[in-house]
């Protein structure tokens, strides 16, 4: 069993260090790895070599690691088969225009958040997510559209692989609190997030769904509102639910 376990470890490991390397944002010495999975040199010197001969990963010339040129052919490759990011962009682009904010598409992975297309706000201010950006669920609208989309019981699963952590003195870090926004967004068919993420930005998202019904992908806005009681805010919402509808529907989603 263990020499049958031993490629899928290796795998496992591999793809750590890769995650160690995207999230450092900066090459790393083979000691800084070492120091931080806790694994002996002489592995991480086996997998990073082997991934280097497929340029997955690249050595400079100070001894450092980074990522490698394949997995941004690997990622282009993945963003030209998402093809509803062609299909949502028309829509995200008027959204924006009438809006005048900016706005996202987002999809789950795990118990985080992707942005995975973007338009900015005429104004250019620069407060949405960049595309590949990972986001945590109970502090955002689009992961609070996600959560609601699940059981109770799946939603608290998922939100107990992470800390609930308070970014701002408005994050929500109490499953009875979630609970009750995730109940709110079932009603209303939308979710909210007020400053809970970056302090003086409200958003709000809705679901889009695929021809099954099943929420596959969260599209809302984000900017700066007096309140989320306000006109403009609520003016907003109707916009981005119509969008997500329209969305849906040319996913092949049928009410």
């Amino acid at each position: 069993m263990s020499h049958e376990n031993g490629p899928v470890q290796s795998v496992a490991k591999a793809l750590r260090l890769l995650d160690l390397l995207m999230e450092a944002h900066q090459p790393l010495t083979l000691a800084a790895l070492s120091e931080q999975t806790g694994w002996p040199k002489s592995t991480i010197h086996g997998l990073l070599s082997t991934m280097r001969e497929s340029a997955v990963v690249d050595r400079q010339s100070d001894g450092r690691y980074c990522l490698g040129v394949r997995l941004f052919e690997y990622g282009c490759a993945v963003g030209a088969s998402w093809s509803v990011s062609d299909l949502a962009k028309p829509h995200l682009q008027h959204l924006a225009s009438v809006t005048g904010q900016s706005v996202f598409l987002s999809l789950l992975n795990r118990s985080e958040v992707i942005t995975i297309e973007q338009v900015q706000s005429r104004a250019g201010l620069r407060v949405v997510s960049e595309v590949g950006m990972r986001l945590p669920l109970h502090c955002t609208s689009q992961g609070k559209v996600f959560l609601s989309a699940m059981a109770d019981h799946e939603a608290k699963r998922v939100l107990s692989r992470r800390t609930l952590e308070p970014y701002t003195p408005k994050t929500l870090v109490t499953w009875e609190e979630l609970f009750r926004v995730m109940q709110a967004a079932r009603e209303n068919g939308y979710a909210v997030e007020d400053g809970e993420y970056r302090f003086g930005l409200c958003s709000a998202s809705a679901p889009v769904r695929d021809s099954s019904g099943a929420v596959r992908y969260a599209v809302g806005f984000v900017g700066m509102f007096d309140s989320v009681c306000s006109p403009d805010f609520q003016r907003d919402i109707d916009l981005t639910c119509a969008a997500a509808a329209q969305i849906s529907t040319a996913l092949g989603y049928r009410a």
